[in-house]
């Protein structure tokens, strides 16, 4: 199980990092002002230990075979990112980063629970 905890956060990691790369992209390739230097701004807050957190709390719960709880850290999640909808580049980075965190948390847990033979969820 720790082993499947490590990759779902760190290698979560990796997939979140890949799927927001686009979106970074093309923040960078916004003309300066202010419409870019919000969205940099909001990209930058501390987007990726937030990450990692939730990929823990994720795969924790699920592996648990609690999907409600891990329901409402999401919905915890969407309540606290709520004020950055209107910056349209910053909502699809958070979008984009918490699916891609939520599929390495499911993965790694359905992967850890059939492991120890329980059943997925």
């Amino acid at each position: 199980m720790l082993s499947a905890l490590l990759i779902a956060v760190f290698g979560g990691g990796a997939l979140v990092k890949a799927a927001t790369d686009p979106v970074v992209d093309e923040v960078y390739n916004l003309p300066t002002g202010p419409t870019r230097d919000a969205a940099l701004a909001l990209i930058r807050s501390g987007g990726r230990s937030i990450g990692l957190f939730e990929r823990g709390l994720l795969f924790s719960f699920l592996a648990a075979g609690q999907p409600e709880a891990a329901a409402l850290v999401l919905a915890a999640k969407a309540l606290a990112r709520a004020p950055v909808d209107h910056v349209n580049h910053a909502s699809k980075y958070f979008l984009i980063g918490t699916l891609a965190s939520v599929i390495a948390a499911l993965i790694m847990s359905v992967a850890a629970r059939s492991a120890v033979g329980l059943p997925v969820l």
